[in-house]
């Protein structure tokens, strides 16, 4: 089974990230072609038709959910940076 991803609304690591989250139950081959990413996703071990689909459904899931993250991380960072720098910065005084 072939899946295809644009490039444009998907990111390559969130792809392989996919792919590793469900790798007990598919192997993925994940190949680039111009604005495209290309998956490759053989079924181990090998399961019914219907169970294919629903896999398939849950690894598209996974790729937008590990998107997501990432761009939640990435709008994020900032304030997560200012709040840890905050954390375990010294402590200079103390209102009593």
């Amino acid at each position: 089974m072939q899946l295809i991803f644009d490039d444009a609304a998907y990111n390559l690591d969130a792809v392989k990230k996919a792919a590793y989250r469900l790798s007990d139950k598919i192997s993925v081959h994940i190949w680039t072609a111009p604005a495209q990413i290309i998956c490759d996703i053989s079924f181990s071990p090998p399961v019914p038709e219907a169970e294919q689909a629903k896999i398939t459904a849950d690894f598209r899931n996974e790729v937008l959910d590990q998107d997501l993250r990432q761009s939640i991380g990435r709008e994020t960072s900032a304030i997560r940076n200012a709040i840890l720098a905050i954390a375990f910065s010294p402590v200079t005084s103390r209102c009593g």
